[in-house]
Parts: structure tokens; sequence; C-alpha cells
């Protein structure tokens, strides 16, 4: 297997071979990047690169790697809506969506434009999910469709409609508008475990509002929330930042019993700017989210 990348317009070149792809891929430190470059398992504009070479903007990258393992990963997806322009998937948790660390074959695109009975070779996610969050996650079919329908998402015309799962029950009467900024947080060490956010008066405006909640006899409670802009974990930090993180979400303090975080997204809505219909597109809560508010 090769992959290939694009050295981007914004990255300070030139650069020595082993230091750019030790910033831009750090699954490997510079010691290993530097031993793989020696190997004669990098390729730059289609010529072996050896350990004095560099890399301007604009050049492609080829990188053969070596045998490795690929992080364990939930491969049942299932698609649940298709037409001329877009394909929805319904992600489950423990899968991301785009490539990132030493999971080349293990996320979504690979799979779609790769593995799926037929592939969609050109495909472009439209939006994003986190790795642990499953439900409806939206494809372009090419890259002229992502940008269309990317707008749809940049714009806030996409309704969006998530479950989540809280232990306790918040004290709220429905719809309940969380409206808080949320910035990068300060506090967290750089390179330390996951990324986080955080409330701060600093940050961009977000919005969410709790549309339902749902009590359930073991103690959880069942969310229907809908998200009003589009900041990374803006759900997540909001619940939590009222006092009810999701269960499952070990970065911002949800119940540790559950496998995976317990946020899903349900639906999306919006007018298919081909056809001027509405469209909704909905994900069936998952088994293992099921569980929680029925077994513990």
């Amino acid at each position: 297997m090769i992959f290939t990348s694009k050295i981007p317009d914004n990255i300070r070149t030139p650069a020595a071979v082993a230091d750019y792809l030790t910033d831009r891929f750090t699954y490997h430190s510079k010691e290993e990047w530097s031993e793989i470059v020696g190997e004669g398992r990098v390729f730059v504009n289609n010529v072996r690169c050896g350990k004095d070479g560099f890399v301007e903007a604009g050049d492609t990258i080829a990188y053969e790697p070596r045998e490795f393992e690929e992080p364990a990963a939930n491969l049942s997806y299932s698609i649940i809506y298709e037409d001329e322009w877009t394909l929805c998937v319904n992600k489950p948790g423990n899968l991301l969506t785009h490539r990132a660390g030493k999971s080349f074959r293990n996320n979504l695109v690979y799979l779609l434009r790769n593995a799926n009975t037929p592939p969609y070779p050109n495909c472009h996610p439209v939006h994003r999910l986190d790795r642990d969050t499953s439900g409806a996650a939206l494809f372009a079919k090419d890259a002229e469709q992502s940008a269309i329908f990317g707008n749809l998402f940049r714009d806030n015309l996409v309704v969006k409609r998530y479950a989540a799962i809280v232990r306790g029950y918040p004290n709220i009467e429905t719809p309940f508008s969380i409206d808080k900024p949320i910035a990068p947080d300060k506090n967290a060490t750089p390179g330390n475990g996951p990324c986080r956010f955080t409330v701060d008066e600093s940050g961009k405006p977000a919005r969410t509002v709790i549309e339902e909640a749902r009590r359930f006899d073991n103690g959880f409670s069942l969310l229907t929330v809908r998200p009003l802009t589009g900041r990374t974990h803006q759900i997540r930090v909001h619940l939590a930042s009222i006092g009810f993180p999701i269960a499952g979400d070990r970065v911002y303090g949800g119940d540790g019993n559950a496998r995976r975080q317990a946020l899903h997204c349900e639906s999306l809505s919006f007018t298919h700017p081909h056809t001027n219909v509405e469209c909704t597109i909905t994900a069936p809560i998952p088994e293992d989210m099921i569980d929680i508010i029925a077994d513990n």
C-alpha cells in the first residue's frame, strides 16, 4: 500500500523530508521517519527520496508504510440514504471519519472509497463526527458536490439532532438553551492525550438547545439535543458545563461505565440544493447506547 499527499501551500518550505513528515504525521517520531526515509520508502514527485531530500509546496510525497497493526475499530457501518449527489452513512462508535494516526484503512473515508461494494472512489465527508460519536454522516460523491453540500453546513442550513445519554436528570424546562462561547482549553497539556475545549468568554459563540429530556429508572436520561452552531466538541462541552457530561465521555467527565461516549447523530434535515425538496435522513439509535438506559 502506498499513501500519497500533496505538500500544502501554507507549509513553510523547503523543508527536510524527515522534518516535514514528523511535523505533519505524528504517529512516528523523527528518528522513525528518518529510518523510513533511509529504507527508501518515501518518494517525492515519484522519485525515491534519500535522507538529505527536501520538499517544497506543491510537491507530491508518497510513503510505503512498514508492516503494522492498525488500532481496532468497529467497521459495521451501513448506508442509510443515497441519491445522485450524496450518500449518508450510519457510522458506528469507535470508527474514525478520516484517516488519523495509524488508522490507514480503519476509517470511513477509506472504507467507502476502497472496500465498499460498490466503491465510491471520489467521495468526500461533508461534515465530521468524532471517533466515538455514532450516527448520520453525510458524504458527497465528488469534490464539486462536497463544496455545494458543505456550504449548507457552513451556513447553518442543516438541522442536526443528536441523542445524548447523561447520568441524572437535568431540572430544566425544555426547550433549554445553552449559550456559552467555546475555546481550546488553555490548561490542557499539548500533545498529552486528546484535545480539549472549554467554555471561555474569549472563545467563539456557541449555542446548543436541549429539545427534550426523558428520565429512566436506572438513573440515566436521554436528551434530544440540537446544536445551532458547529464548534468542535460543542455538545460535549455544553452538557458538561451544566453538570451533565455525556455518559462514557472520559475527556469531559462522563460516566466511566459506558464503553464509549453515548452521543449519536440521530437526524439531518435540509433543503436539497438540487431538488429543492426538504430532505430528512434518520439514523436509529444503536444498541450499545440503548443498553446503557436499559441495563444499568
